[in-house]
């Protein structure tokens, strides 16, 4: 298997994202990795010598405050493409970036197209929860600039389904929705209308879920629009630096301990990434922020999920 990787995307490239590459490697023996790389990186790249590596060189990156639609104007040929043609090509099996998101997104769309062009792009993200499977959310902000829509919703989440159900081996996934109350009658028109239509469908609805109870929950894909998704991920990432202040207390050196749970694994560096579906090819986007660690377990998400 082969992943294609942007190695000048996010804010700790290239330097984390070669390491986080590296530590794959020492686990993968038999996955390839193409780092895709602006010319003075792929200079500095030109002492690798790894069996399992290789490199292509593009003239541009696109920066992480870099308008999505702008960049893709002034900044052809920059790494994103990059990675995404070898896709569209079979040159890769999967596409990694933790650069700017927006860009990923809109150039997954024009260079892998759409699999059906009445729909958009959406994330799943993976929430670790303690002693089970993830939780996944979706979306988590491919739809974020979009006013919340419960057809195009209802549209895609086949997918989010198809796709939890072959990673984690759970057939008829529990589906909730997020919304300010369990009743259904609470939240916007679209809400309503999403729930109605979950409701009648052969889906394993059952029912809203409030904002306190998401990681208490027995479901394992929560619904809720792009832009709340997004704050409501990058809300619980911030936990983990809370955490990390309870990191020398004995009862952490407890194993199956679920303190040493919420320090070591309630994390997103333990996932790494999100899966971009909708497209024709498979993506996975990190966060902006990826350490060595999130990088190395985004790859190891990619290969699960290019397998599907």
């Amino acid at each position: 298997m082969k992943i294609a990787i942007d190695l000048n995307g996010g804010d700790k490239a290239p330097e984390e994202i070669l390491k986080g590459c590296l530590d794959f490697l020492e686990n993968h023996p038999h996955e390839k990795l193409i780092l895709c790389a602006t010319k003075n990186e792929y200079d500095n790249l030109s002492g690798l010598n790894h069996p399992q590596i290789s490199v292509e060189c593009f003239t541009n990156t696109v920066g992480m405050k870099d308008t999505p639609a702008k960049s893709k104007k002034e900044k052809p040929d920059n790494t994103i493409e990059g990675i995404l043609k070898l896709v569209k090509t079979r040159k890769a099996d999967c596409a990694f970036s933790c650069g700017n998101s927006g860009a990923v997104i809109l150039n997954s769309v024009d260079v892998l197209g759409l699999k059906d062009p009445n729909t958009h792009p959406s994330l799943i993200s993976f929430i670790p929860l303690f002693n089970r499977p993830p939780l996944a959310v979706f979306d988590v902000g491919a739809l974020g600039n979009y006013v919340f829509n419960a057809e195009l919703y209802f549209a895609v989440l086949h997918e989010t389904v198809d796709v939890y159900t072959k990673l984690y081996g759970i057939k008829e996934p529990k589906i909730k929705l997020l919304n300010i109350g369990t009743e259904s009658w609470k939240g916007t028109p679209e809400h309503r209308i999403l729930f109605r239509m979950m409701s009648d469908s052969l889906y394993n609805f059952t029912g809203n879920i409030e904002g306190d109870e998401l990681l208490f929950t027995d479901a394992s894909i929560v619904v809720t629009d792009g832009l709340t998704g997004n704050i409501v991920l990058k809300l619980l990432e911030s936990f983990n630096v809370l955490f990390q202040n309870f990191r020398n207390l004995n009862d952490c050196k407890f194993d199956n301990n679920y303190l040493n749970f919420l320090i070591e694994d309630f994390n997103y560096e333990t996932i790494g990434g999100a899966p971009l579906t909708g497209v024709n090819g498979k993506v996975v986007i990190g966060h902006g922020k990826s350490s060595a660690k999130a990088v190395r377990s985004a790859l190891e998400l990619c290969v699960k999920y290019a397998e599907i």
